[in-house]
């Protein structure tokens, strides 16, 4: 391998269509390919062809293992060193899925397979799941999606590839603004906000995946001064977090601890109706109170929350009493609370974990 080649030098002498002979894809590539040159990578192409592209991708990625995959049977005849060749048919979720187990997680996806817009759309929405967080897809020739050639590649598909690309330019760019949560489509609503970047080029389209884990179960944040009763109410928080979606919070518990996982919303559940709760708006504004199971906040307007309120019914306070703890963004002290009174940032950020404790006054 000649090192001091770049990408385009390398398939303009391997002769594929993507340098710059003809569609110039090579030349917008290095700028996220250069950095991972050198490393072991698991690249997957669909659409073999003559094999050009494989052979430029593995002269220019020398540690790396480059699959190829095509159902035309002739494809086989380009498997050799570090090129291994699989064939199926890119329409079949089956097919798709057993060679994404075989052969993946991916590195780097391109997808220059038939160019039908219901192929592009079923190749994304199955081998996307197994391309690794801050791994690049890479769909091509999408000019199929327009113009004289619109009648030859629509094929059964209501949807142009383009277009359902943009509907995730509208989750990822909306970001909590749009309601995710309402997307009828599972892969939208999965990967909606799950890209770095989603960057149209002439005919093509790269995708940087940046997954961040949807934690389920959100666990206790630490220093908290236990209550001398040693009863306590079982209680458990559904929250609301921004770039995470609901969350349920165990013995009271909401805990992300991170700037950039505010909590916009929440329910409270307890096995008997004992208390209320309102919440304040990060324009300082509070809300009603609430019953226990309802929402208290927002979901899909991106309205943190700077304060929260708990309060016994006055029937309660005899029996039991109740405890809130916040912590806010910008500071590191934790805002500690009692029954009725408001559990607020001193500096008015957002409330990035909590903790309501409802115990016996009896001993």
């Amino acid at each position: 391998m000649d090192v001091d080649l770049s990408l385009n030098e390398i398939g303009l002498k391997n002769g594929t269509d993507k340098s710059s002979s003809y569609h110039n894809y090579l030349n917008f590539y290095e700028q996220y390919f250069s950095k991972i040159r050198s490393r072991k990578l698991n690249i997957l192409e669909i659409g073999v062809l003559d094999g050009a592209s494989l052979r430029t991708w593995e002269e220019y990625f020398s540690n790396s293992t480059i699959v190829g995959a095509d159902i035309v049977p002739s494809a086989k005849f380009h498997e050799a060193g570090r090129i291994k060749i699989e064939l199926l048919d890119q329409s079949n979720i089956e097919e798709l899925t057993r060679l994404a187990v075989k052969y993946g997680p991916f590195d780097l996806i391109i997808e220059d397979g038939s160019h039908m817009w219901e192929h592009q759309i079923t190749s994304l929405r199955t081998l996307f799941p197994f391309l690794k967080s801050s791994g690049i897809y890479i769909v091509e020739d999408l000019q199929t999606n327009y113009g004289d050639m619109y009648k030859l590649y629509k094929g059964i598909s209501a949807l142009s590839c383009v277009d359902y690309l943009k509907k995730w330019v509208d989750l990822r760019v909306g970001d909590d603004l749009v309601d995710i949560d309402s997307v009828e489509d599972a892969f939208l609503r999965t990967y909606g906000r799950a890209a770095e970047s989603i960057t149209f080029y002439r005919r093509a389209c790269l995708i940087k995946k940046l997954f961040i884990p949807i934690i389920r179960e959100s666990q206790p944040f630490f220093d908290i001064p236990q209550p001398t009763s040693s009863v306590q109410k079982t209680l458990k928080i559904a929250a609301h977090i921004s770039n995470q979606g609901d969350v349920l919070g165990n013995d009271g518990f909401v805990n992300f601890s991170s700037e950039n996982f505010p909590i916009q919303g929440f329910s409270i559940e307890l096995d008997e109706r004992l208390i209320h709760y309102r919440v304040q708006y990060s324009d300082s504004t509070w809300s009603d109170w609430f019953d226990q199971g309802m929402f208290a906040g927002t979901r899909g307007e991106s309205r943190e929350l700077i304060g929260f309120t708990c309060r016994l019914l006055e029937s309660e306070k005899t029996r039991w009493s109740i405890r809130t703890v916040g912590k806010f963004v910008g500071t590191n002290q934790q805002v500690i609370a009692g029954d009725g009174e408001d559990c607020r940032s001193p500096s008015g950020g957002a409330l990035i974990a909590m903790h309501v404790a409802v115990f016996s006054n009896e001993e």
